[in-house]
Formats: C-alpha cells, sequence, structure tokens
C-alpha cells in the first residue's frame, strides 16, 4: 500500500513539474496554463489553476477556466490579475483587476473539501492586437482580501 502510495505521490509530481516546464516555456501569444502557489504565509497546501484562452476569431475574448484545492471548504475567493508593458518577466505591475463575467467580479465558492471552480471571461477589444504584457494572478480570500494563492510571471500577446 505504500509503494502505491508513493509511486501516486511521484506520478502527481512529474505531472505538475511537466506542466510548470510547458508553462515556462509557452511563447508570447499562447494560451497560457497558470499555476497557482500558496502565497507567503497563507496555508501551504492549497493550488490552482487557470487556463487562460483567447480563441482565433474576431473577438477578441479571454476565457479564463479556474479550477482551486485545498482552500477553506464552504468560502469566497476571488482571482485577479496585475499586468505591465514593461516585457521584462518581472511582473512589477500593480494594477490588480478582480475577474468575473466580463466587467462584472465573479466569486469562486468553495464546496466541503475545498474545491472550486468558475468560468470566467474577459474582453480585451480595446486592446491592440500586437500588444504584449507580462501577467500574473492571484487568489484572494472575498471577506478579508488576504492573499492566499498566487502565481509566477508570464506574458501574453493580444491576437486575433
Amino acid at each position: 500500500m505504500r509503494l502505491l502510495k508513493f509511486f501516486a505521490v511521484l506520478v502527481a509530481l512529474t505531472t505538475v513539474g511537466a506542466m510548470a516546464a510547458v508553462t515556462a516555456q509557452a511563447g508570447p501569444g499562447a494560451n497560457l496554463e497558470v499555476i497557482l502557489r500558496p502565497a507567503a504565509g497563507a496555508p501551504e497546501n492549497g493550488f490552482g489553476l487557470v487556463k487562460f484562452r483567447q480563441p482565433k476569431d474576431a473577438f477578441k475574448i479571454v476565457y479564463l477556466d479556474v479550477w482551486v484545492r485545498d482552500l477553506a471548504p464552504n468560502h469566497s475567493y476571488k482571482l485577479q490579475r496585475a499586468t505591465d508593458t514593461n516585457v521584462n518577466d518581472l511582473c512589477t505591475g500593480t494594477n490588480w483587476l478582480t475577474l468575473g463575467q466580463g466587467l462584472v467580479p465573479q466569486a469562486i465558492t468553495t464546496d466541503e473539501t475545498g474545491t472550486g471552480r468558475a468560468n470566467l471571461f474577459r474582453d480585451l477589444s480595446a486592446i491592440p492586437v500586437g500588444t504584449t504584457f507580462d501577467i500574473h494572478f492571484r487568489v484572494v480570500d472575498a471577506e478579508t482580501s488576504a492573499i492566499v494563492l498566487e502565481s509566477a510571471c508570464y506574458q501574453y500577446t493580444v491576437t486575433q
């Protein structure tokens, strides 16, 4: 039984490592797989993933499929992003915006196990095609605004 658990953990760690390697290699304009890890001072077991997708069509809509786990049960959180146009992989932007259904913020509510999902979107039609920016994400407690999860820095180029 211990050997089986060991292999399950090994497979999980290998999968997360592979996802991180693919994400780090994603070039500008690529769809992103954003990994969210515990913020400093937050509980150490939380985890999240944001699938950041912009279809190649006439609309400049980005879809954000969010999944979090091992957070407080039956609780609300918010996904936020900050950007900066000094594209240097440092993510110095502090223009935090709560994401949701277009301009309407939407909470991510966890179930009794601390798992939550949300399907969000953002309209980028006001941003010119070809604009590249650094972007990073965080998940904050909806009641206290404490940061519980955060991402590394990613680059994104608006396409159409």
